[in-house]
């Protein structure tokens, strides 16, 4: 059995072996067309098989590469761009392996890489619950889409591995043994543990997205009633200047030393006031809502109910 592997698709090499063993040049194509979904198709006397790998470039960001494997009686040809790290390890053994053997293996490799990839978009959603409940940013809003993206487009690739392992095990075809079926539905099998455990980060990047929305709208919320709380406090002292800035004639005890030293006792008392009413009614920034507040009053008063806030 025969194992060419190539590392740049545009070789000559690959050329030269799909005429040798007689493969159809639009099998070629898809091996040059980068971005290919995951698939299987038959030749006359081959199989290929087109699958997506995931790897981590950095911290930030994740791509992923094409691996296409031609699978015939007597020889493997696997096709892809740059090292496949994967690989090196069957590559020791090609002697002493069977073609479907080694398309078994180096699915199942692929498939254990897709736990990882797993892994780090889970760690991802994470730090973006610790961004979202510290304090969020608009940067928070375009990493929820970010990691979105790559979850939608993980999951579609799981799914249609999923279904490239359900047709190797239950299409019959002479170049898979009958003896690999088990092991074609264990990586079956690995393939729906996979695609259960991204249900999870799904699911807490839904709440993520919620949590920001609804900060931002508490946020709002806050500056509202702060700016609401100034209008107010700076209410009075400006009503009662004002009566004193007509031009009218007053009278003569408005000239008296004390009226003025009384105003701003007077403008200071209803400023004071003010904010104790305003901090009963639980009305202040920082506090909770002013519906909050009347109905832990109401609570504490059975028999009363209030007509604001559908209590």
């Amino acid at each position: 059995m025969e194992w060419h592997d190539i590392a740049d698709p545009a070789q000559r090499k690959l050329d030269d072996l799909a005429a040798t063993y007689r493969i159809h040049p639009l099998h070629i194509e898809d091996c040059r067309q980068a971005g290919q979904r995951a698939k299987l198709a038959t030749g006359e006397e081959y199989l290929f098989v087109c699958l997506r790998l995931f790897a981590p470039e950095n911290r930030d960001r994740l791509a992923g590469s094409d691996l296409a494997l031609f699978v015939g009686r007597e020889f493997v040809i696997t096709v892809h761009t740059g090292p496949a790290t994967l690989l090196e390890p069957l590559h020791a053994s090609n002697g002493a392996r069977s073609s479907d053997d080694i398309l078994y293996h180096v699915l199942d490799r692929v498939v254990e890489s897709y736990l990882a990839f797993a892994e780090l978009l889970d760690d991802g959603v994470e730090e973006l619950e610790a961004q979202v409940v510290d304090w969020p940013r608009p940067v928070v809003l375009e990493n929820v889409g970010e990691i979105r993206s790559r979850l939608l487009q993980f999951q579609r690739v799981l799914n249609a591995t999923r279904h490239i392992a359900f047709q190797l095990r239950h299409v019959p075809d002479p170049l898979i043994s009958k003896d690999l079926s088990p092991f074609l539905r264990d990586v079956h099998d690995d393939l729906a543990i996979i695609l259960d455990l991204i249900a999870g980060p799904r699911d807490r990047l839904a709440a993520v997205l919620d949590i920001y929305l609804s900060s931002v709208a508490n946020r709002t919320t806050e500056a509202t009633k702060t700016l609401t709380l100034l209008g107010t406090v700076a209410l009075p002292p400006l009503v009662i200047t004002s009566l004193f800035g007509m031009n009218i004639e007053y009278p003569d005890w408005t000239k008296s030393p004390y009226v003025f030293p009384g105003l701003l006792v007077l403008a200071v008392a209803s400023t004071l006031f003010l904010l104790w009413y305003l901090r009963r009614g639980d009305y202040l920034p920082g506090g909770s809502t002013a519906c909050g507040g009347r109905v832990d009053r109401l609570q504490s008063q059975p028999g009363k109910r209030g007509s604001r806030c559908g209590i």
